[in-house]
């Protein structure tokens, strides 16, 4: 999950305090998402994505979906 917020700040040129903000949520939470000590709940990790647009499975997975 880090990892595709990462690629998504730096796709769009974002500084990480904006990132937290665009995905609502503060900037110590975003940044123990990064660091792995942060455990976010579903209801944080669907509001990510939703915020992203980049599908659920993306962001949890860490690859891009298919679109065959």
């Amino acid at each position: 999950m880090a990892m595709v917020m990462e690629r998504e700040r730096e796709k769009r040129g974002l500084a990480k305090k904006d990132m937290a903000r665009l995905c609502e949520i503060t900037n110590p939470y975003y940044f123990g998402i990064l660091n792995g000590t942060a455990n976010p709940s579903l209801q944080v990790i669907t509001r990510i994505s939703t915020n992203l647009k980049v599908p659920l499975q993306e962001l949890m997975m860490g690859v891009k979906s298919s679109d065959n």
